[in-house]
Protein backbone atom coordinates (compact mmCIF):
# COMPACT_ATOMS: atom_id res chain seq x y z
CA UNK A 1 0.00 0.00 0.00
CA UNK A 2 1.66 3.30 -1.06
CA UNK A 3 -0.84 5.56 -0.44
CA UNK A 4 -2.67 6.38 -3.68
CA UNK A 5 -6.34 6.63 -3.79
CA UNK A 6 -7.76 3.61 -5.54
CA UNK A 7 -11.21 3.11 -7.93
CA UNK A 8 -12.94 0.55 -9.61
CA UNK A 9 -16.62 -0.87 -10.58
CA UNK A 10 -17.71 -2.44 -7.71
CA UNK A 11 -20.39 -4.29 -8.82
CA UNK A 12 -20.93 -7.32 -11.74
CA UNK A 13 -20.90 -5.98 -14.72
CA UNK A 14 -24.12 -5.72 -16.87
CA UNK A 15 -27.79 -4.13 -16.97
CA UNK A 16 -29.08 -3.56 -13.99
CA UNK A 17 -30.80 -0.96 -11.33
CA UNK A 18 -27.90 0.02 -9.43
CA UNK A 19 -23.99 0.32 -10.59
CA UNK A 20 -21.39 1.87 -8.28
CA UNK A 21 -17.66 3.08 -8.35
CA UNK A 22 -15.84 2.95 -5.23
CA UNK A 23 -12.99 5.36 -4.15
CA UNK A 24 -10.99 4.70 -1.36
CA UNK A 25 -7.56 6.57 -0.27
CA UNK A 26 -6.74 10.26 0.94
CA UNK A 27 -8.01 12.30 -2.17
CA UNK A 28 -11.34 10.20 -2.97
CA UNK A 29 -13.31 13.45 -1.72
CA UNK A 30 -11.48 15.66 -3.87
CA UNK A 31 -11.65 13.36 -6.51
CA UNK A 32 -15.16 12.97 -6.76
CA UNK A 33 -16.45 16.25 -6.20
CA UNK A 34 -13.96 17.52 -9.13
CA UNK A 35 -16.72 15.55 -11.26
CA UNK A 36 -19.97 15.68 -9.25
CA UNK A 37 -22.40 18.64 -9.38
CA UNK A 38 -25.14 18.42 -6.70
CA UNK A 39 -28.67 18.71 -7.57
CA UNK A 40 -28.72 22.51 -5.93
CA UNK A 41 -25.87 23.86 -8.22
CA UNK A 42 -27.93 22.05 -11.37
CA UNK A 43 -30.62 25.12 -11.97
CA UNK A 44 -27.59 27.30 -11.42
CA UNK A 45 -26.11 29.40 -14.59
CA UNK A 46 -22.53 28.42 -13.21
CA UNK A 47 -20.83 26.11 -15.19
CA UNK A 48 -18.43 24.98 -12.00
CA UNK A 49 -19.10 21.49 -10.21
CA UNK A 50 -17.01 22.06 -7.85
CA UNK A 51 -18.80 21.57 -4.20
CA UNK A 52 -17.19 22.37 -1.24
CA UNK A 53 -15.92 19.59 0.93
CA UNK A 54 -16.77 21.51 4.32
CA UNK A 55 -20.49 20.96 2.89
CA UNK A 56 -20.20 17.04 2.45
CA UNK A 57 -20.88 15.01 6.09
CA UNK A 58 -19.61 11.19 6.19
CA UNK A 59 -22.63 8.78 5.86
CA UNK A 60 -25.06 10.87 3.99
CA UNK A 61 -26.16 10.45 0.43
CA UNK A 62 -26.19 13.51 -1.66
CA UNK A 63 -28.02 13.76 -5.37
CA UNK A 64 -26.36 15.34 -8.45
CA UNK A 65 -25.04 14.88 -11.47
CA UNK A 66 -21.35 12.92 -12.40
CA UNK A 67 -19.87 14.93 -15.64
CA UNK A 68 -17.22 14.55 -18.23
CA UNK A 69 -14.23 16.60 -16.87
CA UNK A 70 -13.05 17.87 -19.90
CA UNK A 71 -16.08 19.05 -21.39
CA UNK A 72 -18.43 18.68 -18.24
CA UNK A 73 -21.11 16.97 -20.26
CA UNK A 74 -23.57 14.79 -18.01
CA UNK A 75 -22.72 11.07 -17.90
CA UNK A 76 -25.15 9.96 -15.39
CA UNK A 77 -27.72 11.32 -12.27
CA UNK A 78 -26.23 9.65 -9.49
CA UNK A 79 -26.08 9.48 -5.43
CA UNK A 80 -22.92 10.19 -3.56
CA UNK A 81 -22.41 8.71 -0.33
CA UNK A 82 -18.67 9.93 1.78
CA UNK A 83 -17.44 7.61 4.56
CA UNK A 84 -15.08 9.30 6.63
CA UNK A 85 -12.21 7.60 8.24
CA UNK A 86 -11.90 5.60 10.08
CA UNK A 87 -15.64 4.93 9.75
CA UNK A 88 -15.09 2.94 6.78
CA UNK A 89 -14.20 -0.39 4.81
CA UNK A 90 -11.05 0.57 4.35
CA UNK A 91 -10.42 2.39 7.39
CA UNK A 92 -9.23 5.04 4.54
CA UNK A 93 -12.14 8.22 3.60
CA UNK A 94 -13.91 6.21 0.84
CA UNK A 95 -16.75 7.85 -1.74
CA UNK A 96 -19.31 5.30 -3.55
CA UNK A 97 -21.02 6.83 -6.22
CA UNK A 98 -24.51 4.73 -7.00
CA UNK A 99 -25.27 5.57 -10.76
CA UNK A 100 -27.46 3.82 -13.41
CA UNK A 101 -25.72 0.11 -14.33
CA UNK A 102 -24.36 -0.69 -17.26
CA UNK A 103 -21.06 -1.20 -19.17
CA UNK A 104 -20.84 2.37 -20.52
CA UNK A 105 -21.92 4.40 -18.43
CA UNK A 106 -20.06 2.79 -15.37
CA UNK A 107 -16.70 2.80 -17.89
CA UNK A 108 -17.03 6.38 -18.52
CA UNK A 109 -17.46 7.15 -14.76
CA UNK A 110 -14.51 5.55 -13.18
CA UNK A 111 -12.51 6.68 -16.41
CA UNK A 112 -13.51 10.32 -15.22
CA UNK A 113 -12.47 9.41 -11.70
CA UNK A 114 -9.02 7.81 -13.26
CA UNK A 115 -8.46 11.02 -15.01
CA UNK A 116 -8.89 12.89 -12.08
CA UNK A 117 -5.94 11.32 -10.23
CA UNK A 118 -7.52 7.94 -8.96
CA UNK A 119 -5.20 4.55 -9.42
CA UNK A 120 -7.21 1.89 -10.98
CA UNK A 121 -7.59 -0.75 -7.80
CA UNK A 122 -6.39 -4.40 -8.75
CA UNK A 123 -8.10 -7.25 -7.03
CA UNK A 124 -9.42 -7.41 -3.57
CA UNK A 125 -7.20 -4.04 -3.20
CA UNK A 126 -9.96 -2.59 -1.08
CA UNK A 127 -10.01 -5.74 1.26
CA UNK A 128 -6.67 -5.99 1.44
CA UNK A 129 -6.14 -2.47 2.63
CA UNK A 130 -9.00 -3.28 5.18
CA UNK A 131 -6.68 -6.00 6.51
CA UNK A 132 -3.44 -3.60 6.49
CA UNK A 133 -5.30 -1.25 7.68
CA UNK A 134 -6.03 -3.23 11.06
CA UNK A 135 -9.54 -3.24 10.72
CA UNK A 136 -9.90 -6.88 10.07
CA UNK A 137 -7.82 -10.05 10.32
CA UNK A 138 -6.62 -12.73 7.59
CA UNK A 139 -10.00 -14.84 8.60
CA UNK A 140 -12.12 -12.06 8.22
CA UNK A 141 -10.80 -10.87 4.89
CA UNK A 142 -10.92 -14.39 3.53
CA UNK A 143 -14.62 -14.81 4.90
CA UNK A 144 -15.38 -11.79 2.46
CA UNK A 145 -14.48 -13.90 -0.67
CA UNK A 146 -16.51 -17.08 1.09
CA UNK A 147 -19.50 -15.10 1.56
CA UNK A 148 -19.37 -14.00 -2.24
CA UNK A 149 -19.08 -17.65 -3.01
CA UNK A 150 -21.66 -19.51 -0.83
CA UNK A 151 -23.73 -21.65 -2.86
CA UNK A 152 -25.68 -22.98 0.10
CA UNK A 153 -27.54 -21.19 3.67
CA UNK A 154 -24.88 -23.36 5.63
CA UNK A 155 -21.93 -21.59 3.86
CA UNK A 156 -23.44 -18.24 4.27
CA UNK A 157 -23.74 -19.06 7.98
CA UNK A 158 -20.37 -20.57 7.96
CA UNK A 159 -18.98 -17.16 5.79
CA UNK A 160 -20.60 -14.66 8.09
CA UNK A 161 -19.77 -15.56 11.56
CA UNK A 162 -16.18 -15.74 10.22
CA UNK A 163 -16.69 -12.21 9.24
CA UNK A 164 -18.39 -10.87 12.30
CA UNK A 165 -15.44 -12.13 14.29
CA UNK A 166 -16.33 -15.18 15.85
CA UNK A 167 -13.77 -17.37 14.01
CA UNK A 168 -11.48 -14.90 15.12
CA UNK A 169 -12.19 -15.17 18.83
CA UNK A 170 -12.23 -18.30 18.72
CA UNK A 171 -8.49 -18.66 17.11
CA UNK A 172 -7.40 -15.94 19.48
CA UNK A 173 -8.24 -18.05 22.34
CA UNK A 174 -6.51 -20.70 21.41
CA UNK A 175 -2.89 -18.68 20.39
CA UNK A 176 -3.44 -16.94 24.07
CA UNK A 177 -3.31 -20.33 25.76
CA UNK A 178 -0.04 -21.16 23.80
CA UNK A 179 1.30 -17.61 25.08
CA UNK A 180 0.42 -17.94 28.70
CA UNK A 181 2.12 -21.53 28.48
CA UNK A 182 5.18 -20.32 26.62
CA UNK A 183 5.10 -17.16 29.05
CA UNK A 184 5.61 -19.60 31.61
CA UNK A 185 8.59 -21.47 30.67
CA UNK A 186 10.30 -18.43 29.62
CA UNK A 187 9.88 -17.24 33.38
CA UNK A 188 11.40 -19.95 35.04
CA UNK A 189 13.96 -20.04 32.19
CA UNK A 190 14.81 -16.48 32.96
CA UNK A 191 14.16 -15.51 36.44
CA UNK A 192 14.97 -18.65 37.87
CA UNK A 193 15.88 -17.21 41.54
CA UNK A 194 12.35 -15.61 41.35
CA UNK A 195 10.01 -18.16 39.69
CA UNK A 196 9.14 -20.90 41.16
CA UNK A 197 10.57 -23.94 39.51
CA UNK A 198 8.18 -25.25 36.86
CA UNK A 199 7.73 -28.52 36.49
CA UNK A 200 7.85 -29.23 32.16
CA UNK A 201 5.93 -32.83 32.61
CA UNK A 202 2.97 -30.76 34.45
CA UNK A 203 2.84 -28.98 31.24
CA UNK A 204 2.05 -31.45 28.54
CA UNK A 205 -1.43 -31.96 29.79
CA UNK A 206 -2.49 -29.01 29.34
CA UNK A 207 -0.80 -28.82 25.86
CA UNK A 208 -2.74 -32.07 24.91
CA UNK A 209 -6.13 -30.64 26.41
CA UNK A 210 -6.12 -26.87 25.68
CA UNK A 211 -4.32 -27.13 22.69
CA UNK A 212 -3.85 -29.96 20.66
CA UNK A 213 -6.89 -31.63 20.56
CA UNK A 214 -8.70 -28.15 20.03
CA UNK A 215 -6.62 -27.95 16.76
CA UNK A 216 -6.86 -31.71 16.03
CA UNK A 217 -10.83 -31.02 16.15
CA UNK A 218 -10.84 -28.16 14.02
CA UNK A 219 -8.50 -29.97 11.44
CA UNK A 220 -11.04 -32.73 11.46
CA UNK A 221 -13.79 -30.34 11.03
CA UNK A 222 -12.21 -28.83 7.68
CA UNK A 223 -11.98 -32.13 6.48
CA UNK A 224 -15.44 -33.24 7.03
CA UNK A 225 -17.22 -30.60 6.31
CA UNK A 226 -16.20 -29.64 2.67
CA UNK A 227 -20.14 -30.27 1.83
CA UNK A 228 -20.49 -26.73 3.27
CA UNK A 229 -17.86 -25.42 1.44
CA UNK A 230 -17.71 -27.42 -1.66
CA UNK A 231 -21.04 -29.48 -2.17
CA UNK A 232 -22.32 -32.63 -1.23
CA UNK A 233 -20.38 -35.70 -3.87
CA UNK A 234 -22.98 -37.97 -5.23
CA UNK A 235 -21.70 -40.33 -7.65
CA UNK A 236 -24.33 -42.74 -10.13
CA UNK A 237 -22.43 -45.98 -10.65
CA UNK A 238 -23.78 -49.19 -12.15
CA UNK A 239 -23.02 -51.36 -15.29
CA UNK A 240 -24.22 -50.14 -18.83
CA UNK A 241 -27.32 -49.40 -19.97
CA UNK A 242 -29.16 -49.63 -16.90
CA UNK A 243 -29.84 -45.96 -16.76
CA UNK A 244 -27.10 -43.94 -14.95
CA UNK A 245 -27.12 -40.69 -17.96
CA UNK A 246 -30.77 -40.77 -18.18
CA UNK A 247 -31.27 -40.47 -13.98
CA UNK A 248 -28.42 -38.23 -14.01
CA UNK A 249 -30.05 -35.93 -16.50
CA UNK A 250 -33.71 -35.95 -14.20
CA UNK A 251 -31.78 -35.02 -11.53
CA UNK A 252 -29.83 -31.89 -12.70
CA UNK A 253 -33.05 -30.78 -14.83
CA UNK A 254 -30.85 -31.19 -18.28
CA UNK A 255 -29.26 -33.09 -20.96
CA UNK A 256 -26.24 -33.00 -19.49
CA UNK A 257 -25.44 -36.89 -20.17
CA UNK A 258 -25.52 -38.71 -23.82
CA UNK A 259 -28.15 -40.90 -23.66
CA UNK A 260 -28.73 -43.70 -26.39
CA UNK A 261 -29.29 -47.26 -26.24
CA UNK A 262 -25.87 -48.18 -27.22
CA UNK A 263 -24.04 -49.58 -23.82
CA UNK A 264 -20.73 -47.96 -22.96
CA UNK A 265 -21.68 -44.37 -24.50
CA UNK A 266 -20.36 -42.40 -21.33
CA UNK A 267 -16.71 -43.21 -21.34
CA UNK A 268 -15.65 -40.36 -18.97
CA UNK A 269 -17.31 -39.21 -15.31
CA UNK A 270 -19.80 -36.24 -16.79
CA UNK A 271 -20.11 -33.85 -13.52
CA UNK A 272 -22.84 -30.96 -12.94
CA UNK A 273 -22.97 -28.70 -10.44
CA UNK A 274 -26.07 -28.09 -9.14
CA UNK A 275 -28.57 -26.38 -6.03
CA UNK A 276 -30.96 -29.35 -5.15
CA UNK A 277 -33.83 -28.83 -2.98
CA UNK A 278 -31.64 -25.81 -1.06
CA UNK A 279 -28.41 -28.06 -1.07
CA UNK A 280 -25.32 -27.70 -3.28
CA UNK A 281 -24.54 -30.83 -5.08
CA UNK A 282 -22.18 -32.12 -7.23
CA UNK A 283 -23.41 -35.26 -9.45
CA UNK A 284 -21.28 -37.37 -11.28
CA UNK A 285 -22.18 -40.26 -14.20
CA UNK A 286 -19.57 -42.50 -14.31
CA UNK A 287 -19.09 -45.12 -17.24
CA UNK A 288 -20.73 -48.22 -17.18
CA UNK A 289 -18.56 -51.30 -14.78
CA UNK A 290 -18.07 -54.43 -17.18
CA UNK A 291 -15.65 -56.61 -18.33
CA UNK A 292 -13.73 -54.70 -21.77
CA UNK A 293 -10.44 -54.80 -23.33
CA UNK A 294 -11.65 -51.29 -25.10
CA UNK A 295 -8.62 -49.24 -24.12
CA UNK A 296 -10.63 -46.12 -24.16
CA UNK A 297 -12.89 -47.89 -21.63
CA UNK A 298 -10.66 -49.00 -19.35
CA UNK A 299 -9.45 -45.53 -18.51
CA UNK A 300 -13.49 -44.67 -18.15
CA UNK A 301 -14.11 -47.25 -15.29
CA UNK A 302 -10.18 -46.53 -14.00
CA UNK A 303 -12.31 -42.95 -13.41
CA UNK A 304 -15.09 -44.69 -11.69
CA UNK A 305 -13.20 -46.32 -9.26
CA UNK A 306 -11.66 -43.28 -8.33
CA UNK A 307 -15.03 -41.08 -8.50
CA UNK A 308 -16.43 -43.82 -5.93
CA UNK A 309 -13.75 -43.31 -3.34
CA UNK A 310 -14.12 -39.08 -3.58
CA UNK A 311 -17.96 -39.82 -3.35
CA UNK A 312 -20.11 -38.67 -0.12
CA UNK A 313 -23.02 -40.55 -1.56
CA UNK A 314 -23.36 -43.23 -4.02
CA UNK A 315 -25.91 -43.90 -6.16
CA UNK A 316 -26.02 -47.75 -7.28
CA UNK A 317 -28.50 -48.40 -10.12
CA UNK A 318 -29.31 -52.03 -11.04
CA UNK A 319 -31.73 -53.25 -13.93
CA UNK A 320 -35.16 -54.14 -11.89
CA UNK A 321 -35.95 -56.59 -15.02
CA UNK A 322 -33.03 -59.02 -14.32
CA UNK A 323 -31.75 -60.98 -11.46
CA UNK A 324 -28.43 -61.56 -11.90
CA UNK A 325 -26.41 -58.91 -9.27
CA UNK A 326 -22.91 -60.48 -9.20
CA UNK A 327 -21.22 -57.48 -10.58
CA UNK A 328 -23.11 -55.07 -8.19
CA UNK A 329 -21.97 -57.10 -5.47
CA UNK A 330 -18.16 -57.10 -6.36
CA UNK A 331 -19.28 -52.92 -6.37
CA UNK A 332 -20.56 -52.61 -2.97
CA UNK A 333 -17.24 -54.31 -1.93
CA UNK A 334 -15.52 -50.82 -3.66
CA UNK A 335 -17.62 -48.43 -1.71
CA UNK A 336 -16.04 -49.40 1.59
CA UNK A 337 -17.59 -47.14 4.16
CA UNK A 338 -19.22 -44.49 1.60
CA UNK A 339 -23.30 -44.38 2.16
CA UNK A 340 -25.20 -46.73 -0.87
CA UNK A 341 -28.23 -45.64 -2.16
CA UNK A 342 -29.51 -48.97 -4.40
CA UNK A 343 -31.80 -47.62 -6.78
CA UNK A 344 -33.63 -50.72 -8.78
CA UNK A 345 -34.23 -48.71 -12.10
CA UNK A 346 -36.46 -50.31 -15.01
CA UNK A 347 -39.22 -51.21 -12.31
CA UNK A 348 -41.74 -50.99 -15.74
CA UNK A 349 -39.75 -53.86 -17.03
CA UNK A 350 -39.93 -56.21 -14.22
CA UNK A 351 -42.56 -59.29 -14.11
CA UNK A 352 -42.90 -58.60 -10.62
CA UNK A 353 -42.13 -54.90 -9.32
CA UNK A 354 -43.29 -55.43 -5.43
CA UNK A 355 -40.82 -58.69 -5.36
CA UNK A 356 -37.71 -56.51 -6.29
CA UNK A 357 -37.27 -54.28 -2.69
CA UNK A 358 -38.96 -56.52 -1.10
CA UNK A 359 -36.87 -59.31 -1.33
CA UNK A 360 -33.82 -58.44 -2.84
CA UNK A 361 -30.47 -59.33 -1.24
CA UNK A 362 -29.04 -56.25 -0.37
CA UNK A 363 -31.43 -55.68 2.47
CA UNK A 364 -29.27 -54.10 4.96
CA UNK A 365 -29.27 -50.85 2.68
CA UNK A 366 -31.94 -48.07 1.82
CA UNK A 367 -33.15 -49.17 -1.46
CA UNK A 368 -35.65 -47.47 -4.25
CA UNK A 369 -37.68 -48.81 -7.23
CA UNK A 370 -38.07 -46.46 -10.07
CA UNK A 371 -38.75 -45.89 -13.63
CA UNK A 372 -36.93 -43.07 -15.14
CA UNK A 373 -38.40 -43.38 -18.43
CA UNK A 374 -42.18 -43.73 -16.60
CA UNK A 375 -41.06 -41.28 -14.17
CA UNK A 376 -42.00 -43.75 -11.50
CA UNK A 377 -40.93 -42.89 -7.70
CA UNK A 378 -38.83 -40.68 -8.66
CA UNK A 379 -39.54 -38.67 -5.63
CA UNK A 380 -39.22 -41.47 -3.13
CA UNK A 381 -35.50 -41.28 -4.69
CA UNK A 382 -35.29 -37.87 -4.00
CA UNK A 383 -36.36 -37.84 -0.66
CA UNK A 384 -33.45 -40.28 0.16
CA UNK A 385 -30.83 -38.38 -1.29
CA UNK A 386 -32.00 -35.43 1.26
CA UNK A 387 -32.20 -37.77 3.96
CA UNK A 388 -28.31 -38.60 3.67
CA UNK A 389 -26.93 -35.17 2.81
CA UNK A 390 -28.92 -34.05 6.12
CA UNK A 391 -27.34 -36.92 8.01
CA UNK A 392 -23.71 -35.69 6.75
CA UNK A 393 -24.15 -32.09 7.75
CA UNK A 394 -26.08 -32.51 10.67
CA UNK A 395 -24.48 -31.32 14.21
CA UNK A 396 -21.62 -29.41 12.01
CA UNK A 397 -20.76 -26.42 13.68
CA UNK A 398 -20.25 -23.23 11.92
CA UNK A 399 -18.17 -21.47 14.65
CA UNK A 400 -14.78 -22.75 14.51
CA UNK A 401 -14.97 -23.95 11.03
CA UNK A 402 -11.69 -23.58 8.94
CA UNK A 403 -13.06 -22.29 5.57
CA UNK A 404 -10.11 -23.26 3.36
CA UNK A 405 -6.54 -25.40 2.46
CA UNK A 406 -4.21 -22.38 4.06
CA UNK A 407 -5.54 -22.23 7.12
CA UNK A 408 -5.77 -25.73 7.49
CA UNK A 409 -1.98 -26.22 7.06
CA UNK A 410 -1.07 -23.98 9.03
CA UNK A 411 -2.86 -25.60 12.12
CA UNK A 412 -1.49 -28.83 11.21
CA UNK A 413 2.35 -27.38 11.38
CA UNK A 414 1.02 -26.13 15.04
CA UNK A 415 -0.18 -29.58 15.67
CA UNK A 416 3.47 -31.10 14.48
CA UNK A 417 4.72 -28.09 16.50
CA UNK A 418 3.45 -28.90 19.78
CA UNK A 419 3.57 -32.88 19.54
CA UNK A 420 7.12 -31.99 18.95
CA UNK A 421 7.53 -30.04 22.09
CA UNK A 422 5.47 -32.79 24.00
CA UNK A 423 7.81 -35.50 23.10
CA UNK A 424 10.32 -33.02 24.08
CA UNK A 425 9.29 -32.82 27.54
CA UNK A 426 8.85 -36.63 27.78
CA UNK A 427 12.87 -36.77 26.80
CA UNK A 428 13.76 -34.06 29.58
CA UNK A 429 15.14 -31.98 26.50
CA UNK A 430 16.03 -28.18 27.84
CA UNK A 431 13.35 -25.58 28.46
CA UNK A 432 15.71 -23.60 25.68
CA UNK A 433 14.23 -25.93 23.27
CA UNK A 434 11.01 -26.59 24.46
CA UNK A 435 10.19 -23.22 24.10
CA UNK A 436 11.32 -22.53 20.52
CA UNK A 437 8.74 -25.49 19.78
CA UNK A 438 6.03 -23.68 21.41
CA UNK A 439 6.74 -20.49 20.02
CA UNK A 440 6.40 -22.01 16.26
CA UNK A 441 2.92 -23.45 17.08
CA UNK A 442 2.36 -20.07 17.97
CA UNK A 443 3.73 -18.38 14.94
CA UNK A 444 1.81 -20.78 12.70
CA UNK A 445 -1.75 -19.81 14.61
CA UNK A 446 -0.46 -16.19 13.54
CA UNK A 447 -0.24 -17.49 10.36
CA UNK A 448 -4.02 -18.17 10.11
CA UNK A 449 -4.78 -14.72 11.46
CA UNK A 450 -2.15 -12.42 9.23
CA UNK A 451 -0.28 -11.50 11.89
CA UNK A 452 2.69 -13.32 10.80
CA UNK A 453 2.49 -13.47 6.85
CA UNK A 454 4.04 -12.84 3.64
CA UNK A 455 3.53 -10.46 0.42
CA UNK A 456 3.38 -14.03 -1.47
CA UNK A 457 0.31 -15.36 0.59
CA UNK A 458 -1.38 -12.16 0.95
CA UNK A 459 -1.27 -11.98 -2.94
CA UNK A 460 -2.14 -15.66 -3.30
CA UNK A 461 -5.66 -14.49 -1.22
CA UNK A 462 -6.38 -11.28 -2.62
CA UNK A 463 -5.88 -12.09 -6.02
CA UNK A 464 -8.63 -14.34 -5.77
CA UNK A 465 -10.81 -11.59 -5.35
CA UNK A 466 -12.75 -9.54 -8.02
CA UNK A 467 -11.82 -6.38 -8.78
CA UNK A 468 -13.73 -3.86 -6.81
CA UNK A 469 -14.06 -5.61 -3.81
Amino acid sequence: MNGSTIAAIATPSGRGGIGIIRISGGRALSIALSIFKPHSLLRSNTSSCHFPPDQIFSHHLYYGTIVQPDTQAVLDEVLLAFMKAPHSYTREDVVEIQAHSGYAVLKAILNAVLQNGAELAGPGEFTRRAFLNGRIDLTQAEAVIDIINSKSEKALESAASQLTGAYKQHVKQLRDVIRDILVRIEASIDFPDEVEELQLLSVCPQLQSSVLEPILSLIQQYEDCHVIRDGYRISIIGRPNVGKSSLMNWLVKKDRSIVTDIPGTTRDVVEEAVIFRGIPVNFSDTAGIHITQNTVELLGIEKTYECIHASDLILMLLDASVSDYELENQLLDMTGSVPVILVFNKIDLAADPDYVIENNRFSTLPSVAISVKEQTHMETLVDLIVKKVHEKSQGQETVGFIPNLRQARAFEKAAAHIRQAMDGIQRMNPSEVIVMDIRDAMDSIDEVSGVQTTDEVLDHIFNSFCIGK
